[in-house]
C-alpha cells in the first residue's frame, strides 16, 4: 500500500472477490460522507447542513464535468489493455489520463470560486474551501478508476479505509472546535486528497497513438456529459433544494438525501468490477461469456436492491426518526420518494456498463438517456419544487431517474437478445406494491414501529417470487477469507 501503484504487474481478480472488495471500500467511502452529514446536522443544526451539503454537491457537480469520467476510463481501458496483454499500452493510457486530469482539475478548481461566491452571496474563503474539494474529490476518482483498472482492489480498498479514519477525525476536532460553515468540508478535501496521492500512477509513460487518444479522449467527453446529467443531476437537485426551501430545508433534504444513496453503494462496487471484467471479456472476443454475464449480473442486481430500497421506502419514517430525530421529521416523504429515485438508478447499472464496455455508440446511449432524463426532471422542478418544496424538488429526481434507468434498460435488453420481460413486469409489480403499502402508512396512520412489519412482508413476498434468481446468489465458499 505504501508503494505506486504497478502498471507492469497486472493483478487477477475474480468478479466476486473484486466486488466484495469494492463494497467494503465503497461502505467506508459511505461511512464518510454520511457521517460527515450526520455530524454536521446533529452537532450544527439543519442549517449548517444545508451549506455544507450544498457545497460538497457544487464540488462534485465539477468534478463530473471530467474527472470522474477519467476515472471511468482508466477502469475500462485499462483493463482492456490488461487483457490483450500490453504493458506498453497500460502505461502509455495511464500517462495520458494523467495529463488530461491535471489540466482539466486546475481549470475546474478555479471555476468553484466564482460558482461558490455565486451560490453562497459572496464567501470568498468558502470558495477556497470548494474549490480544495473539488481538486481532491477530482483525484480520488480518477485514481479509484486506475486501481480498479489494474486490479489492485486490495490496496483501494486499504487506502479506503485510511482516509476514512483521517477524514472523520479531522472534522470531529473541528466541530468540537467550533468551526461552523462550508469550511467543514476540509476534512472531506484532505481525506481525498491523501487517497489521491497513495494511488497516482507515477509509472505511466509514453505516448498512445493518436487513434487511441482519440478514443480515450472521446470516452471521457462522452462520460463527462453522461455523468453531469446523471449523478449531476442528483447533486443538482440538492441546490435546487437550497435556492426553494433555503438553508434549513436544505439541511432536510440532505438528511433525507444521506439515507437513500449509500445502499447505492451495492451498484458502483459493481460498476468498478463489471466494467473491467465486460472489458476483458470483449478483449478476448467472446461475445457469449459477455451476454451471459450481463444476464447474471443484471438479475442478481435487480433481486437485491429491489429488497434493499424497498425498506427504506417503508422503513422511511422509522429511519428519520431514528437517525436524524423528531426535527428532521419533514424528510420522511422525501426520503420515499428519493429511494424510489435511487432504485431506478441502481435498476439500470448493469445496462449502463454493458452499453459503455461494448462501443462509444452504446455510450452515446447512455449520454442520451441521461440528457434527456434531466430535461424531464428540469421541467418537473418548475412546476412542482416552488409549491411541493423539498417533496416537489425529489419528485422531479424520480421523473428523471426513471428515464435516465428506462432507455439503456430497453436497449441493452434488445441489442444481447436478452429474456428480461419476466424481471421487469415483477419489478413492476413490486413498484405498485410499494406506492400502495406507503400510502395505506400515511392514510391510514399506522404506527410508525410496525412499519418494519410492512418491510418484511414486502420482502417475503418479493423473495418468494424470485426464488430462482435468489437461489443463485453469490455465495461465500465454507472456508474461504
Amino acid at each position: 500500500m505504501l508503494t505506486p501503484v504497478r502498471l507492469d504487474d497486472p493483478t487477477p481478480t475474480s468478479l466476486t472477490r473484486g466486488g466484495a472488495l469494492a463494497v467494503a471500500g465503497l461502505v467506508a467511502q459511505g461511512v464518510l460522507r454520511f457521517a460527515t452529514s450526520w455530524l454536521v446536522g446533529r452537532l450544527a443544526g439543519q442549517g449548517e447542513l444545508g451549506i455544507v451539503a450544498s457545497a460538497i454537491a457544487a464540488a462534485t457537480i465539477l468534478a463530473l464535468l471530467w474527472p470522474t469520467s477519467t476515472g471511468s476510463a482508466a477502469s475500462k481501458f485499462l483493463a482492456r489493455s490488461r487483457g490483450a496483454g500490453s504493458i506498453e499500452q497500460t502505461q502509455s493510457t495511464a500517462a495520458h489520463l494523467c495529463r488530461r486530469m491535471v489540466m482539466t482539475v486546475l481549470l475546474l478548481a478555479a471555476a468553484a470560486i466564482p460558482v461558490w461566491v455565486y451560490l453562497d452571496g459572496g464567501s470568498v474563503p468558502g470558495a477556497l474551501a470548494v474549490a480544495l474539494l473539488t481538486i481532491g474529490y477530482s483525484g480520488y476518482s480518477f485514481t479509484r478508476g486506475v486501481q480498479f483498472g489494474t486490479g489492485h482492489t486490495a490496496r483501494a480498498t486499504g487506502w479506503d479505509v485510511l482516509c476514512v479514519v483521517l477524514g472523520l477525525a479531522t472534522l470531529t476536532l473541528m466541530l468540537v472546535s467550533g468551526v461552523r460553515g462550508v469550511a467543514l468540508v476540509l476534512p472531506l478535501a484532505v481525506a481525498y486528497g491523501v487517497y489521491a496521492v497513495a494511488g497516482w500512477p507515477f509509472g505511466g509513460r509514453g505516448r498512445p497513438e493518436r487513434t487511441q487518444r482519440r478514443e480515450l479522449d472521446g470516452f471521457v467527453a462522452l462520460g463527462a456529459v453522461g455523468s453531469l446529467a446523471s449523478a449531476g443531476f442528483l447533486q443538482l437537485s440538492q441546490i435546487v433544494a437550497r435556492l426553494v426551501s433555503g438553508d434549513a430545508g436544505a439541511g432536510e433534504y440532505a438528511a433525507a438525501l444521506a439515507l437513500a444513496t449509500p445502499a447505492s453503494m451495492l451498484a458502483v462496487s459493481l460498476t468498478l468490477v463489471l466494467l473491467p471484467a465486460l472489458s476483458e471479456t470483449l478483449g478476448r472476443s467472446d461475445d457469449e461469456a459477455f451476454r451471459a454475464r450481463t444476464d447474471r449480473a443484471n438479475r442478481s442486481l435487480t433481486v437485491v436492491v429491489v429488497v434493499v430500497f424497498g425498506v427504506i421506502v417503508l422503513c422511511s419514517r422509522l429511519l428519520i426518526g431514528v437517525v436524524w430525530g423528531d426535527d428532521y421529521a419533514g424528510a420522511a416523504p422525501v426520503l420515499a420518494i428519493l429511494a424510489v429515485a435511487v432504485l431506478c438508478t441502481n435498476l439500470g447499472v448493469v445496462a449502463v456498463n454493458a452499453l459503455t464496455a461494448r462501443s462509444q455508440r452504446g455510450m452515446a446511449v447512455n449520454v442520451a438517456a441521461s440528457v434527456v432524463g434531466m430535461a424531464v426532471g428540469t421541467v418537473t422542478w418548475l412546476v412542482a419544487a416552488p409549491t411541493l418544496g423539498g417533496v416537489g424538488v425529489a419528485f422531479g429526481y424520480f421523473t428523471g431517474t426513471f428515464v435516465i434507468a428506462a432507455i439503456p434498460i430497453a436497449v441493452a435488453w434488445r441489442s444481447g437478445g436478452h429474456r428480461w420481460a419476466g424481471l421487469y413486469g415483477k419489478v413492476a409489480a413490486a413498484l405498485t406494491l410499494l406506492v400502495l403499502l406507503r400510502e395505506t402508512q400515511e392514510r391510514m396512520a399506522v404506527p410508525v414501529m410496525l412499519d418494519p412489519l410492512l418491510a418484511l412482508l414486502f420482502v417475503g413476498l418479493w423473495v418468494l417470487v424470485n426464488r430462482a434468481d435468489v437461489a443463485r446468489l453469490p455465495r461465500p465458499r465454507r472456508g474461504s477469507s
